[in-house]
């Protein structure tokens, strides 16, 4: 386990190196620049903050000191909020982000897993329909219109629940986001689950468990550990994108995130944004990816790392 540890902190550092490198090649040559925006600005007061944000200097000294900063655990300043750094900006946005999608996945889970194995166990019954129900509507539906479908039941009629705004993290802000981002991630996983578990309770070795009479509770343990390794490898990239922020819920709910800096970045062509959003989505998929290997070998006792 400690090797395999190793062996992918090793291989993790030259992989968020080409992705750094890439991204902030490809995003330089772009057309356009920051300040092309700006009407009116002198030529002689534009070549002034080209310097102060180094955007002057040759493309590999700019490559250079952004990589130093990167390393001293700088992103750089915004080029687009003026007053604020990157790393200001992630201080108040990814922890919104990542609790909706933590919320978010978590719920994922204890929906699509029990509902998923439901169908698999019992292919003939009402949880079979309810799972197909599910199914459609998460992946069928995008994610604008179940937002404002859910606004206007819940907000506008019944006057349950806020249609929009963060107020802090209040509990009553957070449930349609959540549900919306949730939706999709439970269909994807209610298939995966009943189709692995399908598979497995077909598989020889359950059956040698049922010849021996064991029960069907202990049964299906055995069955779901075996069964849950797809689970486990969609789990990686779908928390990184959950626990980054989806930039369409966060508009239309006006949760102030990660999702809408990166946008907003993109169009105004903040550098620093774009690549500070980069680099934390790419730390994501590898941390999580490295869970998910390592998880292997306490789920399913088939899989060893030496």
């Amino acid at each position: 386990m400690l090797r395999l540890f190793l062996t992918r902190i090793a291989a993790a550092i030259p992989t968020l190196f080409a992705v750094v490198t890439l991204a902030f090649f490809v995003m330089r040559l772009a057309p356009g620049g920051p300040f092309d925006s700006e009407r009116g600005l002198d030529p002689e007061i534009l070549k002034n903050v080209q310097h102060a944000y180094g955007l002057d200097l040759p493309l590999y000294k700019q490559y250079g000191l952004y990589l130093w900063s990167l390393l001293h655990g700088d992103l750089g300043p915004s080029l687009h909020w003026r007053d604020f750094s990157v790393n200001d900006i992630f201080s108040v946005a990814l922890p919104i982000s990542m609790q909706i999608g933590a919320e978010a996945l978590v719920f994922a889970l204890l929906c699509g897993v029990p509902l998923g194995m439901a169908a698999a166990i019992r292919p003939y019954s009402w949880t079979l329909w309810l799972a197909r129900i599910v199914t459609l509507c998460g992946i069928a539906v995008p994610a604008f219109v179940v937002a404002p479908l859910l606004q206007v039941a819940f907000g506008l009629d019944l006057h349950w629940l806020p249609v929009a705004g963060w107020e802090d993290g209040d509990w009553r802000h957070q449930i349609l986001p959540v549900f919306t981002l949730a939706l999709p991630q439970i269909a994807v996983i209610l298939r995966l689950t009943q189709a692995a578990m399908r598979d497995v309770l077909s598989a020889p070795f359950i059956r040698t468990l049922r010849a021996f009479g064991l029960p069907a509770s202990h049964i299906y343990v055995h069955a779901f550990r075996a069964a849950c390794l797809p689970v486990l490898s969609y789990l990686g990239p779908a928390a990184a994108g959950l626990l980054t922020g989806t930039v369409v819920v966060e508009t239309i709910f006006a949760i102030p995130s990660l999702g809408r800096y990166f946008v907003d970045g993109a169009l105004g062509r903040d550098y620093t944004i774009v690549m500070g959003t980069v680099v934390v989505v790419a730390l994501f998929i590898i941390v999580f990816n490295l869970f998910v290997d390592l998880a292997y070998g306490l789920v399913d006792p088939r899989v060893r790392h030496d």
